[in-house]
């Protein structure tokens, strides 16, 4: 039995920046813009860090409201929210700023089995 990327050990679909990042997922965000297709890979443990400090919600695909194409933005000066997929790929770019290691373990504690 194949699982989906986007998808837990149990076959559950990631609803949350949060289960992303337990599951070390990768956010793809792909400009809505046709003519632009900028793509970012960002990685979903240091988007839990930074929605969890800002007190932000980070159900999907809600948490998408936080993010623009850079690229379209510096053109345009008006913002385009991007499509995302859940993935397995490597993060690429300059990435959010890593949890330190005491609240990344205090959160795969809160969630272990």
């Amino acid at each position: 039995m194949s699982l989906e990327q986007d998808r837990d050990h149990l076959n559950r679909k990631l609803r949350t920046i949060t289960h992303c990042a337990l599951y070390r997922k990768t956010l793809k965000l792909v400009c809505a813009n046709e003519d632009c297709g900028h793509v970012r890979l960002l990685d979903a443990v240091p988007l839990w860090w930074l929605f969890n400090s800002q007190g932000w919600d980070d159900r999907l695909p809600g948490a998408v409201r936080h993010f623009y194409c850079s690229r379209c933005w510096k053109g345009r000066r008006w913002v385009l929210r991007p499509r995302y997929l859940v993935t397995a790929d490597t993060p690429t770019g300059e990435q959010f700023t890593y949890p330190p290691e005491s609240e990344w373990k205090r959160l795969v504690s809160r969630y272990r089995s």
